[in-house]
């Protein structure tokens, strides 16, 4: 288990916040677009009561029946505070953490996914993180991209999955 601060970790640009239910909708706007999703095993949210259904469940911290931690931040511009998108980590006992990233098709490209990720893995390799991994499908060209920017490299490819690591 990885001991993460509560509070907010900032970067010149953003704010990532410790998901919260009660961010659930004004975090719809960011996260119902179908295009997100395409390389995603769910669907994007219907509404924001169903985002805060997927929220209440991820905020739990500890996976059912598994031995996973669940850290999940909301992505925040800090100014104007629109939110961008969400970012997650899973630590396994051995301290290896697979991330996770949504963000906003409007914001794509920007460099936001990438700034938030980093200070995300600064903050869990100060706090016991021994490595990082993403499982990106193939055909996600942007998110291998970003995976690579961030020092990952890709250790195999299982059907539509290229497995990446960053020690």
């Amino acid at each position: 288990m990885i001991d993460a601060s509560r509070d907010p970790i900032l970067t010149p640009r953003l704010e990532l916040r410790r998901t919260r239910v009660e961010d659930a909708a004004a975090m719809f706007p960011a996260l119902r677009d179908p295009l997100i999703y395409l390389y995603v095993p769910r669907n994007a949210p219907a509404n924001g009561a169903e985002l805060a259904q997927h929220f209440a469940r991820v905020i739990q911290e500890t996976a059912p029946n598994r031995l996973d931690q669940w850290l999940n931040w909301t992505v925040w511009l800090r100014d104007g505070g629109a939110g961008l998108g969400t970012i997650e980590a899973t630590v396994k006992p051995d301290q290896r953490v697979e991330i996770g990233y949504l963000f906003d098709p409007r914001v794509w490209r920007r460099g936001f996914a990438r700034e938030a990720v980093s200070a995300m893995m600064e903050h869990l390799s100060q706090n016991g993180a021994a490595s990082f991994e993403a499982v990106i499908d193939i055909r996600n060209t942007a998110s291998k991209a970003l995976a690579a920017s961030l020092g990952f490299a890709r250790a195999e490819t299982r059907g539509l999955d290229e497995h990446w690591r960053r020690a």
